[in-house]
C-alpha cells in the first residue's frame, strides 16, 4: 500500500527526512520546505506509522482551500 511506504518529496516543495533512532526505539521523520523550516517533526513507533503521518499531512496541505504557502506565514498581509 503506498501510504506504508515513507516518501522521499512530497506534493509541492515539500520533502521529508527519516531517521531510526535506536537508542529510542523510534524514527524520527521532519517535513521540510525549499527554505530548510522544518514544518513539522515527530517520533513514530515504526517507519510505517511515520510514513501514515507524512501523508496525512501532505494530502491535508495538498488538498486545502487555502493557496497560500504554509511555510510563508510570517508575510505580513497588512498592505
Amino acid at each position: 500500500m503506498a501510504d506504508e511506504v515513507f516518501p522521499n518529496d512530497l506534493s509541492s516543495h515539500f520533502w521529508t527526512t527519516l531517521e531510526h533512532r535506536p537508542e529510542l526505539g523510534r524514527w524520527r521523520f521532519e517535513i521540510i520546505d525549499y527554505q530548510n523550516n522544518v514544518l513539522l517533526s515527530g517520533l513514530a513507533c515504526s517507519e510505517r506509522q511515520a510514513a501514515a503521518i507524512v501523508n496525512a499531512w501532505d494530502q491535508v496541505i495538498a488538498t486545502s482551500p487555502d493557496e497560500e504557502d504554509p511555510s510563508m506565514d510570517w508575510v505580513d498581509d497588512s498592505e
